[in-house]
């Protein structure tokens, strides 16, 4: 601090103080409490002290606030030159400056800004802003007050001032207690998300914490439909005007203002100078003189719309009126995503216990041991894609040690596949007499079946074979279902037999014509569904029906009984598939004439 000896300026005494701060809030406070001191020294009544140490303070604070990363390098300089009938501030800053604005009146309630420049233009009586690059100089003057006595201010100026003042205290007052009471209430909402709570209840008391602390007269609130394709409307207050409110078609002729704040991702204002058009839904429940349409959106997903709206014509929301309808729908946009994902865990859980059950009734049709039938032994498995599938085999005893085989491949996956592979699995158990037919037994139940299939526009492919251990043969049907693989020891191959037919469902007094097979001692026989033989590789190949046929060749004569055969055989369609899961299920019946 450098104070100089007395120096003529403008033909009178003047004294100097040259002070440079710290670019830091604490260090320039401090200089102005030096001033102040100073200034002390120099007569000024304690009016005064205070009115230039408010001013330097805001002046200072705002050198230091907007500086950048260089000018905080370098210090903030206050020059006071004091005289006999004024006193001048010089504040010299190395911040980017700023457009000093033509008029400095008091700024609206939720501006963020001016409230500085006012205060100081308040407090002195000269104002200059001179703005240079890389230097700033804002120049201060207030009179000091005439020696010999107090000359009163102008009664009307001062009743102007007082005014002034009174008037920012109180939207000073109301905007801090609008504040209180919005921070209250998302305090009070964010403790509840997340939680279990009704949705429109929980709407419906947001909306009116909203209504009331924006002051709005009237709301609408509407949510994005579940197909994505209108708004519904979920509140209308005040008042249960809900159902005089129909839903919005997101595409179409419409003109509204709620479509066209969802399709512009932007607020729309309407009032007297833009009203509703006659036909936007709103106008309905909303004769308002003005309002305002939020939709909102969540991961880019648009979720519903906001509209807040008044009676009076001459009152528009204010910004930070319109801050707390962005704020408080947030909050309402995460409830209503966290109790859609919560209905869809639910249905999931559901879903998953439904299919488990069906899985259980699905295995529970599966034999549970194999009957006996030598000089043939039989092996089967069953691999479902899903949880619950459309493959099924049967295993009947008939008469006199005979057995009847049914493997089946129901169109399709899931729970509908399951339900006709065990109505068609009742169904030829119904018909006994007509085992020792599989061409006949599968017209029967195609006849029987085709209402129920072509009424959903499925149909089953089927293979039903009689396996007669006197006569050593099997006589087999098919319904559009893979053919009967055979493998014999005095064949240089494994062959496919047998004719197809139409599957279950396609038309029905389709006719089926049965091959008989002889499976003399060695041989080995297979029943399987396509699951098998479309087996993919990584590579997308696909196995086919003579790859599967090298397989069974290679199992049979490896092996002795259908049991390790088939454990062989689904050893090498895994190696075939590696890692890729099943795509479609697989099911087969390996026969074997043990020796």
């Amino acid at each position: 601090m450098n104070d100089h000896a007395p120096s003529a300026v403008r033909r009178e005494f003047r004294t100097l103080l040259r002070l440079e701060a710290v670019c830091e809030f604490s260090a320039v406070r401090a200089a102005t409490l030096a001033v102040r001191d100073w200034l002390a020294g120099k007569g000024l009544p304690e009016a005064d002290l205070g009115a230039w140490e408010l001013a330097l303070v805001e002046a200072a604070n705002n050198a230091v606030k907007y500086a950048g990363a260089e000018a905080r390098q370098r210090p903030v300089t206050i020059e006071i030159s004091c005289g006999e009938r004024d006193v001048e501030a010089r504040i010299i800053d190395h911040t980017a400056g700023f457009d000093w604005p033509t008029e400095v009146d008091l700024p609206d309630v939720d501006s963020e800004s001016g409230r500085g420049l006012f205060l100081i233009k308040s407090l002195v009586d000269q104002v200059t802003y001179l703005r240079h690059a890389g230097e700033n100089v804002l120049v201060l003057r207030r009179a000091r007050p005439v020696s010999g006595g107090e000359i009163l201010p102008d009664v009307c100026q001062l009743q102007n001032h007082l005014a002034e003042v009174e008037t920012a205290l109180t939207d000073m007052t109301a905007e801090l207690a609008s504040s209180y009471e919005s921070l209250v209430a998302l305090f009070r909402y964010s403790s509840e998300l997340g939680a279990h709570t009704d949705l429109k209840d929980f709407s419906h008391r947001l909306l009116k914490d909203l209504m009331q602390i924006a002051e709005a007269d009237c709301a609408v609130l509407r949510l994005i439909s579940h197909d994505g394709k209108k708004l519904e409307t979920l509140l209308v207050l005040p008042g249960e005007a809900n159902k005089s409110l129909p839903s919005v078609a997101l595409v179409g002729a419409v003109a509204s203002v709620e479509i066209g704040a969802a399709r512009d991702r932007e607020d729309i204002w309407f009032g007297p100078e833009e009203p509703l058009g006659p036909d936007d839904p709103l106008c309905a429940v909303m004769p308002v003189g003005n309002g305002i349409c939020h939709a909102f959106y969540v991961a880019n997903q648009l979720v519903g719309t906001a509209t807040l709206g008044r009676l009076m014509a001459d009152k528009s929301f204010t910004a930070a009126q319109v801050n707390l309808l962005h704020t408080f729908i947030d909050f309402l946009a995460i409830q209503i995503v966290n109790a859609r994902l919560l209905d869809e865990r639910t249905v999931a859980r559901v879903t998953q216990r439904e299919l488990q059950i069906a899985a259980d009734i699905q295995r529970s049709l599966l034999p549970s041991k194999i009957p006996s039938c030598m000089p043939f032994e039989l092996a089967a498995a069953c691999q479902s894609a899903l949880q619950v599938g459309g493959d099924f085999f049967d295993i009947i005893p008939a008469s006199d040690g005979v057995l009847l085989l049914v493997i089946a491949d129901v169109m399709g996956k899931g729970v509908p596949a399951a339900l006709f592979a065990a109505v068609l699995r009742s169904t030829i158990r119904s018909m006994p007499q007509l085992f020792d037919q599989p061409g006949e037994l599968l017209a029967t139940a195609n006849r029987t079946l085709f209402p129920d299939l072509s009424r959903v526009d499925m149909f089953v492919t089927a293979q039903i074979a009689f396996l007669n251990p006197h006569q050593q043969k099997i006589i087999t049907a098919s319904a559009g279902h893979c053919p009967l693989l055979v493998w014999r020891r005095d064949a240089p191959a494994a062959v496919a037999l047998g004719q197809s037919g139409f599957p279950l469902g396609i038309e029905p007094l389709t006719r089926y014509a049965q091959t008989e097979t002889p499976l003399p001692p060695g041989a080995a026989a297979l029943l399987y569904t396509d699951g098998l033989s479309e087996s993919r590789n990584a590579a997308g190949e696909m196995l086919g029906e003579k790859g599967l046929l090298r397989i069974l060749a290679w199992a049979a004569a490896q092996t002795s009984d259908p049991q390790t055969g088939k454990h062989y055989l689904l050893a090498r369609l895994a190696d075939y598939c590696g890692h890729e899961p099943l795509t479609d299920d697989q099911t087969l019946i390996l026969i074997r004439h043990v020796v």
